[in-house]
């Protein structure tokens, strides 16, 4: 049976793509920013390359599928091991991903308000990204390999310039002083603007897929 989540790379660029009964139905594609077809997806090598492999067929093209998709609503943090993970509908939270690419294993955390929990609530920043830390490493991640990746802390409400309103902007430093205490390193972050976000990770090549909900720009990162 064909997996559900194809990630295809070539020389022309890299794509995610989602199936249903061995079609295509949607992706997430590096070439979207300069694609006039954008998320419709009619013809190109990474398309055929899917339907290809679908078919059965060869194609010159590096094919690997993913073993399913989790995704981390408010508050919450999701970990598995080559699987797609997501956060949608970024504001001012912050989507946060921790990845040890040796073993798979990868976690993804949809983090609402800065600090730290005495409840261990995981919609503070300290306290999810801590106990996702040592849920992967409870399960086989090695704690040297872990990186970690972000994204999101838009300030959605331009109008607000009280230092206490901007949400946005202390989660993105609550995150990075947290992930710089635990000695994580960071690879990619793209944190600010007034633009909302979803934030996808793709585990085949440890890429964080940020999608800007109003202009539709994709960066891969």
């Amino acid at each position: 049976m064909s997996s559900n989540i194809l990630f295809v790379s070539n020389e022309s660029g890299k794509a995610i793509f989602l199936t249903s009964n061995d079609v295509l139905v949607k992706s997430f594609c590096s070439l979207s920013n300069t694609c006039s077809s954008k998320d419709s997806c009619r013809s190109c090598s990474l398309i055929g390359a899917a339907k290809n492999h679908l078919r059965g067929t060869r194609s010159g093209s590096n094919i690997k599928p993913l073993d399913g998709e989790l995704s981390a609503g408010i508050g919450e943090y999701k970990i598995g091991r080559n699987v797609l993970l997501k956060v949608m509908g970024l504001g001012s939270c912050i989507g946060v991903i921790l990845s040890d690419v040796s073993t798979g294993i990868c976690g993804i955390a949809h983090v609402l308000l800065p600090g730290a929990s005495d409840k261990g609530e995981t919609k503070y920043a300290e306290t999810a990204i801590e106990k996702m830390f040592e849920d992967m490493v409870k399960i086989g991640a090695r704690k040297s390999r872990i990186t970690a990746k972000f994204a999101g802390g838009a300030q959605v409400f331009k109008h607000m310039s009280l230092d206490v309103l901007k949400i946005g902007d202390r989660n993105a430093v609550s995150v990075e002083e947290t992930l710089i205490k635990k000695n994580i390193p960071i690879l990619a972050k793209d944190v600010g603007g007034n633009v909302g976000r979803n934030v996808i990770f793709n585990p085949a090549d440890g890429s964080m897929i940020v999608k800007y909900t109003a202009k539709g720009e994709v960066l891969w990162l």
